[in-house]
Order: C-alpha cells, then structure tokens, then sequence
C-alpha cells in the first residue's frame, strides 16, 4: 500500500516534467529562426554540440553574418554595392541598435571559436567531453607515451 502510494506521486511528477522539457524544447526549436538562443546553449555545459550549431544555422539562414565587409566581399558572399549598403543603413542606426550588432557580432565569434574548439571532443550523439573526460584522455595519453 506504502509502495503503491509513493508510485502515483513519482509517476506523475515524470509525466509532467517529461511533458514541461517536450514544450520547452518544442519552443526553443521553432524559435531558433529568430532569437539567438545559440548563445545560451554555447554557454551550456551538458549541451548537444549538434542542437547548438542547428540553432546557430536556423538563426543566421537568409540572414548576413556580421563579418567585416571587406571579408564578406572577398569570400565572394556580397558584392561591393551591397557592402555600401550596409553601411549606409548602419549609419542611421541608433546607439541601442548599435550596441545590439556589437554584442550579436561578438557572440558569432565567439560561437566560431566555441565550434572549433569543442570540436574534437564531440562525440558521436553530440555530447561534448566534459573537462574531467578530457583531462582524464590527457592523462592517460601521458602515461601511453612514457
């Protein structure tokens, strides 16, 4: 009977909390188009490497990386008339606008970094090696080596 009154309880706390993460993740998915949610997940650290980078791609589709102009053009992804476009609209933008591609800009680069870096400690479902796993393989490389 004891058992039998814990399990309910127990039971429906899963469903709920199963049904809660389904939604929120359900959100985070359609909405990865137009809010930088791959910021957050970068900053995750039980994040799937393969999740944070789709956010990242569904994000930034249709739109232009911030990149200077100058690399933009030579990588051939806008023209010069564009690039004078750009700029021109830049320049009637509002310090808060301003501001807010400053810090966009930043983060993409620090997404590139964070991508390249975590890289070769993906593993194949898309967990990333924690900072204990990595030192753990380190270490164990040291000893192979003596």
């Amino acid at each position: 009977m004891k058992l039998r009154a814990l399990m309910i309880p127990a039971l429906l706390f899963v469903f709920v909390h199963s049904a809660i993460a389904q939604e929120k993740k359900d959100i985070t998915r359609t909405d990865d188009k137009t809010n930088p949610n791959w910021i957050l997940l970068m900053q995750d650290p039980q994040v799937n490497y393969y999740d944070a980078v789709n956010a990242f791609e569904a994000y930034w589709d249709g739109k232009i990386e911030p990149e200077e102009e100058n690399e933009l053009i030579t990588e051939g992804k806008i023209t010069r008339p564009q690039a004078d476009s750009l700029r021109n609209a830049r320049a009637a933008w509002t310090q808060v606008q301003r501001n807010e591609y400053e810090t966009l800009k930043y983060n993409f680069k620090r997404f590139k970094d964070w991508k390249r870096t975590v890289f070769p400690f993906v593993q194949s479902d898309g967990r990333i090696l924690s900072e204990q796993e990595r030192l753990e393989i380190y270490q164990n490389q040291q000893i192979k080596d003596k």
